[in-house]
């Protein structure tokens, strides 16, 4: 009876509940309903527990057969036989399955850990390349306006030059006078 007011006071914490504020009548159906829950509880390792100690092996069913360990672990038809019932076995059996069904998840959260940080590195790789995209159309921009300047700086110069010759025929030599 102790132990089922200490699972009933647990689970009123749980809802942060106070015992002291569950009226009398409450009480006792609560009380009722935890010995039910109890009761199911109780069912359910008690399956649990003859499901542990039914699961087949050689060695409980040599000793079940009545035939000796070492007759079946020298005999390959006999050990062979009773590894492919234990498969068969252990494939329905609800605490295999849920062993295997525990290893699947952990399996699919890896892969997808991993699809994550791809996905990240990726999305990473994608803003990288818009940023050098927009420095390459910067460069380009800048390129093309140093070629235009670089252009209009050749043109200016050959029209200077030019002007240059024809003052330079303008220009009379004087005789050394020494």
């Amino acid at each position: 009876m102790a132990e089922l007011v200490d699972t009933i006071t647990l689970t009123l914490e749980k809802m942060n509940i106070q015992t002291e504020l569950v009226e009398p009548k409450n009480w006792e159906h609560i009380k009722k309903i935890e010995a039910v829950l109890t009761e199911a509880f109780t069912v359910q390792e008690e399956f649990k527990n003859s499901v542990k100690n039914t699961r087949p092996s050689i060695n409980s069913t040599a000793s079940k057969a009545k035939i000796a360990r070492q007759t079946i672990y020298n005999n390959e038809l006999l050990k062979n036989y009773i590894e492919i019932r234990i498969r068969e076995y252990n494939e329905f059996d609800p605490f295999k399955k849920n062993e295997k069904l525990k290893e699947r998840i952990t399996e699919l959260e890896n892969k997808v850990n991993l699809m994550s940080e791809r996905d990240v590195g990726l999305e990473l790789m994608r803003r990288k390349i818009t940023l050098l995209e927009s420095d390459l159309k910067n460069i380009k921009k800048e390129n093309k306006e140093l070629h235009e300047k670089y252009n209009n700086l050749k043109t200016k110069n050959k029209k200077g030059s030019n002007d240059v010759s024809q003052k330079s025929s303008n220009v009379r030599v004087l005789p050394n006078l020494k």
